[in-house]
């Protein structure tokens, strides 16, 4: 009987050899969890941020979990070899879009872009000439996703401020593209916009191919005289255009605590400043500020600032419960907001001179939303 076994257990050694390696070969290419891989973040994506901005120590929480969960894989590798080859087809992109923490769907309403686009439509039609770039009309520059103004001297200890969605961002969560896929990507620009639509299986006359219009008009667009810009898809590109710009010793601020959805408007309350403090004038000289753009992918438009005063302040919320609920929450953010001392250069449209009354040229201060983010010189 145990010779049996034994003949048993070699006849059914290699199919059992044959299906491990079929097991492992399939988590390798869907990307499936790497156990004490991934637990670090990636391999790729940390020692690089190290590199460049070693006084982080390691990826920041906020954008640590926008890190792709393909980095360093045989998934990404493959992805990033069939968009140079433009051998890129429906079901391939889908199952990159599933397995590395993408939003590929065709119709998703994410406001201002999607408000914006009905008018595009009816401008344009419900058909657009063929090769016309679909975006949001409404959404001309950077600017134009910023509502809540203030002048520097609203900032009073237990004073109260209206804010539009109390810095709530629309956005929901996606996952930077793994760097051997960013860097294979076309450039974000309108001419390259049906390949980056081909790319993420999207189609032209959907609301997300307006929405990615919109991000690429934008990315393209050249920025103020004395700026520099750039539109990082992947954690490297971020780190790599921060340390250029304001060095290798940084330190990042982000709003956070602002509600997970929009306050309805209707029942909606001032917030109460608790506290606040300013920054110096001299480590407001250079910032970089990343503003979160909607794209299938985590997207930033970051642009290098001179001239600014950062704020942070507690901010409580006081939200009324829906109709027909009793009672109230309440709630604190803690938010982070930008006073630009010399407003010369902006836009005469630029929709703080209209919301502040005043002039071009004068100081305007703005609340940022949750999800961007705000780098400053330590040092």
């Amino acid at each position: 009987m145990a010779a049996s076994n034994s003949l048993t257990f070699v006849t059914l050694l290699p199919l059992v050899l044959v299906m491990v390696l079929y097991i492992g070969a399939i988590n390798m290419v869907m990307g499936l969890p790497r156990t004490a891989v991934e637990d670090e973040v990636s391999g790729i994506s940390s020692s690089f941020w190290q590199q460049l901005l070693p006084s982080t120590v390691s990826i920041p929480p906020i954008l640590r979990s926008s890190v792709s969960p393909v980095e360093d894989t045989l998934t990404a590798d493959r992805f990033a070899a069939a968009i140079s080859r433009g051998a890129i087809f429906p079901a391939t992109a889908a199952a990159f879009c599933k397995a590395a923490g993408l939003i590929c769907e065709q119709d998703i309403d994410i406001g201002p872009y999607t408000s914006s686009s009905s008018q595009q439509q009816h401008l344009h039609g419900p058909h657009p000439a063929a090769g016309a770039a679909p975006r949001a009309i409404g959404i001309k520059t950077i600017n134009d996703f910023q509502f809540d103004f203030f002048l520097e001297d609203q900032l009073v200890k237990g004073g109260q401020m209206k804010l539009v969605e109390n810095l709530h961002d629309p956005i929901p969560k996606r996952a930077f593209l793994p760097f051997v896929v960013a860097e294979s990507l076309p450039a974000l620009t309108t001419p390259n916009l049906p390949q980056l639509l081909h790319t993420f299986n999207i189609d032209e006359g959907s609301k997300m191919a307006t929405i990615m219009g919109t991000a690429v008009y934008l990315c393209e667009s050249p920025a103020l005289m004395g700026e520099e810009r750039a539109c990082p898809t992947s954690v490297e590109a971020m780190a790599d255009f921060v340390s250029s710009e304001i060095g290798t010793n940084v330190e990042v601020l982000a709003t956070t605590g602002a509600p997970s959805a929009a306050p309805n408007s209707s029942n909606s309350r001032p917030v109460k400043i608790l506290e606040f403090s300013k920054r110096s004038l001299r480590e407001g000289e250079h910032i970089v500020i990343c503003h979160n753009l909607m794209f299938p992918s985590q997207l930033y438009y970051c642009h290098h600032v001179t001239g600014t005063k950062v704020v942070q302040a507690s901010l409580l919320q006081h939200q009324e419960e829906e109709e027909g609920n009793t009672g109230s929450s309440s709630s604190i953010i803690h938010a982070v907001a930008i006073c630009h001392l010399d407003t010369s250069m902006w836009a005469s449209e630029h929709p703080a001179f209209a919301a502040l009354n005043i002039p071009r040229g004068a100081e305007a201060c703005h609340w940022s939303g949750q999800n961007d983010l705000v780098w400053m010189a330590t040092r």
